[in-house]
């Protein structure tokens, strides 16, 4: 752990991070900290290994000693985060300073809870040995689940995709790897990420971040409050939406409107097994019928956003998981129908939120867990 027990420390740490590399003087600036309390609290860090010199900056017009510039120390440890779903699990290692230094999707199937664990069990400690040569020692374990998970002690309240209920995974992965660990939902692991993985001079205040499950048809909205994860009471804000089509149902509806001629997608195997991205991808080889799937499910999508604009207000809206796969294909098509539907709904002019995708794409679930340590670490 950090054992970072001062607030004005975690403050610079986290404002280091944030913005990869930074000078005393901009530190002292945003932080308004007397000079003398700045320079104690950066040789403290350093001390710790936390934060080295990374290079120095570029003199003032009036010349002068160039300044030092600070970043955190990428050696001194790494995160592993996975997404645990129905049918894989997707996995990403980063340094404290946020670099990532690996992803990877391997083959995963739910069953009973005992063949669950231990695959899941089995998975890490396979990342772990193919990370091995990685340097620093890895500092924490966090896995994101769908469902409902107690923010406080991490135990599984309810996961219907892995068949979990009122289970504490936690001390599995603790007691098996002897190494900190944690649990959070999907969605809200996807917001984190959005918060701590946004490099720039301050954190993004308010997050809206979406998913949606192609196999079941819901929905999960992770949401970042003056910039603290909002999960209610009992774990379960966010889970506001209505139940959606899931992606066969789309796929079943839609062939019956679109002429033979104009598939291209196999649509000959197992329509269940089609996913997103092969929609993306045969949307982009001229399939209609593709191009009519992502339609609907965007049109599906940009109604619960427009529920959740009234209740949120958001400047900005993150799509994540299998829905960022399509990039700007799905967001155009969002924002389409939602400002349609906002237009109806508010007879004034209001300001549209942005929806835009998560820039670490389907691994933003996975990467989002990861800022569960920072999370815990660097509340301040």
């Amino acid at each position: 752990m950090l054992e970072l027990k001062e607030r004005s420390h975690k403050k610079v740490f986290a404002l280091i991070r944030a913005q990869g590399q930074i000078s005393g003087a901009m530190l002292a600036k945003q932080t308004e900290m007397q000079p003398s309390s700045l320079v104690y609290i950066l040789r403290h860090l350093k001390e710790k290994s936390l934060i080295c010199v990374s290079g120095y900056g570029n003199s003032t017009e009036k010349g002068g000693k160039r300044p030092v510039l600070w970043q955190v120390n990428p050696d001194y440890g790494n995160i592993l985060g996975l997404e645990i779903m129905r049918n894989s699990i997707r996995a990403v290692m980063v340094n404290l300073a946020g670099d990532i230094l690996m992803k990877v999707e391997k083959e995963f199937t739910a069953g009973r809870t005992e063949k669950t664990i231990s695959r899941i069990l089995t998975t890490i400690s396979e990342i772990i040995t193919e990370t091995s040569g990685l340097p620093g020692k890895l500092l924490y374990i966090s896995l994101a689940v769908s469902g409902v998970v107690d923010p406080v002690t991490h135990r599984i309240i309810y996961s219907f995709g892995l068949k979990l209920e009122d289970f504490d995974l936690k001390s599995y992965v603790t007691d098996r790897f002897n190494i900190p660990a944690g649990i959070i939902n999907d969605a809200n692991a996807g917001a984190l990420g959005e918060q701590w993985f946004n490099r720039g001079e301050n954190f993004i205040k308010n997050i809206l971040y979406i998913m949606y499950n192609p196999l079941a048809g819901g929905m999960g909205l992770g949401v970042v409050l003056n910039q603290k994860l909002y999960t209610g009471s009992n774990g379960i804000a966010g889970e506001i939406f209505s139940r959606v089509p899931s992606l066969k149902q789309i796929i079943e509806e839609k062939m019956h409107e679109t002429d033979s001629n104009d598939i291209l997608l196999p649509v000959n195997r197992a329509i269940d097994e089609i996913q997103i991205s092969d929609l993306y991808n045969y949307s982009r080889r001229g399939c209609k019928l593709s191009r009519s799937v992502l339609a609907g499910l965007s049109k599906q999508v940009a109604k619960e956003i427009s529920k959740i604009t009234g209740l949120f207000d958001p400047e900005r809206i993150t799509l994540g998981g299998d829905l960022s796969i399509c990039e700007n294909l799905c967001c155009d098509e969002i924002m389409i129908v939602l400002k349609d539907l906002l237009e109806k709904y508010y007879p004034f002019r209001i300001r549209i939120p942005r929806v835009d995708y998560a820039k670490t794409k389907i691994f933003s679930a996975a990467t989002g867990a990861t800022a569960l340590y920072l999370s815990d670490e660097l509340t301040f």
